[in-house]
């Protein structure tokens, strides 16, 4: 236990600390994936919600350790990220088979989620649990949605491109608001990840804001496009 809960040296992106565990924790996904296609189309169902309750423990096993810690506070570990809300909110969606939420979330999973990949918001390398979690976390939600697809045959519309971008755009509001009354920065509304990250390319507050809302509308089409063709034959 002391080992994980040991300050380790800082944490610094494009670092073998950082490529390393999105190789090797996306090989395992990859395999675990490439077990479930062979499986009944009943067995998928399953093995997806068993595959999305790994960011689902990786979230709630955040607030254990940081509670054992004595570290908790509403400002920084309530679940209010919107990866922390897709990460809770998958299992029953899978275990429902909400069609429409699961392609809802695949917009903001993908979309949000891979700027947390690509420029993490770690204070702590290897050893420290929030590194171990903040890893299997973010790597696992991002496969899930893909999972999904390749599972099931499910593909998200042009409907749910709009559904999605709308829904988080009044997600970026509702923490605006929580931000600002309680003093926290849930969804980088209030101001950039203090670890440095891609936002910083955008200029200051609330500049930057606005930017990414432009940002976001390129990057919800490019995560469109490779299903275009398929979703239009569904309509």
């Amino acid at each position: 236990m002391e080992s994980i809960l040991y300050r380790t040296v800082p944490y610094k992106n494009f670092t073998l600390h950082h490529g390393a565990p999105i190789v090797v924790l996306s090989l395992l996904f990859l395999l675990l994936i490439q077990i479930g296609k062979s499986k009944s189309e009943i067995q998928k169902w399953k093995w997806l919600f068993w595959f999305s309750l790994i960011p689902f423990f990786a979230v709630l096993s955040r607030i254990i350790f940081t509670l054992y810690e004595g570290i908790f506070s509403i400002q920084e570990e309530l679940p209010l990220h919107l990866c922390r809300i897709a990460a809770l909110s998958m299992p029953f969606i899978i275990y429902f088979k909400n069609r429409k939420w699961i392609n809802i979330f695949y917009f903001l999973i993908i979309v949000g989620t891979l700027q947390a990949i690509i420029t993490a918001d770690l204070e702590f390398s290897f050893p420290h649990y929030s590194y171990i979690i903040y890893w299997i976390f973010h790597v696992s939600l991002v496969w899930l949605p893909l999972a999904v697809i390749i599972f099931t045959g499910i593909v998200p519309r042009r409907k749910d491109m709009i559904n999605a971008f709308v829904i988080g755009n009044i997600y970026m509001l509702c923490t605006l608001i929580i931000n600002f009354s309680i003093g926290s920065n849930y969804f980088y509304t209030k101001q950039k990840p203090p670890g440095g990250s891609l936002l910083d390319l955008f200029g200051p507050w609330p500049i930057y804001i606005f930017v990414v809302e432009g940002l976001a509308v390129l990057l919800f089409l490019l995560a469109y496009l490779p299903f275009r063709k398929k979703a239009n034959l569904l309509l």
